[in-house]
């Protein structure tokens, strides 16, 4: 009897949930006991809002490499045509008049020994300088029927580590190079250079004379694997403010620098002293005029360079003239001034020091050099200089 009684009661059970419309509980499995109920976390309290998980920190994202832009790597000059790449001795140069070989070269006690039997009155080489004789022929390759001179054909100079041009020694020299020629016709002959003992990378600068071209030069070499290249570190110099205004020259000895050069004046005579120099300098030099003065300055100068850096720049003492308080730019005077002279062609990071004369008044006071190169043209390009 009890046994059929649970199943019936169980059934009425069922129907009366389905008549309401819940789902009755899944009925355990026989014989296997209910799941355990889950017991309250009591070390929680329950009014205390459970603190929110922490986002992982967000890992920054490696900035990207700068892709670095590869250097162009300059194409190597052609032979002859710069200064880092000369041509070796015995080349032939053919420029648009004139072809060019320098055939020898002899230096130093044989060349000094050559030159003094060459004439009585050539000067000895000076202590730390040395006589180089250089033997070239030059032949007419015109196209033009008429005799040319060679005295005027190529301009032919030295330089070496110094980035200083130097121009022929006034000597007499054993085989002079002379003589007029029509086209095809050839001379031979010698040219005297004075250059310092010690100096290095020598070669020769071979130009057609009265050409300004660029390609009408070349280098060639003297030294057994003479190259030069100017200071990647002159592009750096850039000009300052000193000495561009009038009203605050330069101080004596203080450097300006404008594009392309360095100029200080590193000392200064006047009056009788500037006299005397200029007399001991040439026994032909004038007294000042009446009621003017002369004054000697020594400058030291230094090519930055420019575009090119195998074009040497002329600087000498027509770049300079004197001013002052009477605000009157005072003409330079044409007097020989002592030596050395300021008179040079200097590649970049060439360096020279020499003496420039100028005139003014007696009692002229604020007295300032002026420094206007004639070919350079704007007024950033000049530079004042203090003389007091």
């Amino acid at each position: 009897m009890r046994s059929l009684a649970r199943p019936l009661l169980l059934a009425a059970l069922i129907a009366l949930l389905a008549a309401c419309g819940g789902a009755p509980p899944a009925a355990p499995a026989e014989n296997q006991p209910a799941a355990p109920v889950a017991q309250e976390d009591t070390a929680s309290s329950p009014t205390e809002a459970s603190a929110p998980t922490q986002a992982p920190a967000a890992t920054a994202t490696p900035a990207p490499t700068a892709t670095v832009a590869p250097t162009a790597t300059p194409e190597p000059a052609a032979p002859g045509t710069s200064r880092s790449a000369p041509l070796p001795l015995g080349s032939e140069i053919r420029f648009k008049d004139w072809a060019v070989t320098i055939t020898g070269i002899t230096r130093g006690a044989e060349a000094g020994e050559a030159i003094a039997g060459a004439n009585q009155f050539n000067d000895p080489a000076p202590e730390g300088g040395q006589y180089l004789l250089a033997s070239l022929t030059l032949t007419n390759i015109s196209t033009e029927q008429e005799a040319k001179s060679v005295l005027f054909g190529v301009d032919l100079r030295v330089t070496g580590d110094r980035n200083l041009l130097y121009s022929r020694a006034s000597v007499v020299v054993p085989q002079p190079l002379e003589g007029e020629l029509f086209p095809e016709g050839s001379a031979e002959g010698q040219v005297a250079f004075l250059v310092p003992a010690d100096e290095g990378n020598l070669m020769f600068f071979v130009a057609e004379s009265f050409s300004f071209e660029l390609d009408a030069r070349r280098f060639v070499a003297i030294d057994a694997g003479a190259a030069l290249r100017p200071d990647p570190a002159l592009a750096a110099v850039a000009p300052t403010d000193a000495g561009t205004m009038r009203a605050s020259p330069a101080a004596l000895g203080t450097m300006v620098v404008r594009e392309g050069w360095e100029i200080t004046v590193l000392e200064i005579f006047r009056g009788a002293d500037a006299a005397q120099r200029i007399t001991e300098a040439n026994q032909f030099n004038e007294a000042a005029p009446e009621g003017q003065e002369y004054l000697v300055a020594r400058v030291r100068a230094r090519s930055l360079g420019g575009d090119d850096p195998d074009t040497a720049a002329n600087i000498d003492q027509n770049a300079f003239k004197v001013t002052g308080a009477a605000n009157v730019i005072y003409d330079r005077p044409s007097i020989v001034a002592p030596e050395p002279q300021l008179d040079a062609y200097l590649f970049p990071g060439g360096q020279v020091e020499g003496w420039v004369v100028v005139q003014a008044p007696q009692g002229e006071t604020g007295l300032t050099l002026v420094y206007a190169p004639i070919f350079a043209f704007g007024d950033d390009k000049v530079r004042f200089l203090g003389l007091e």
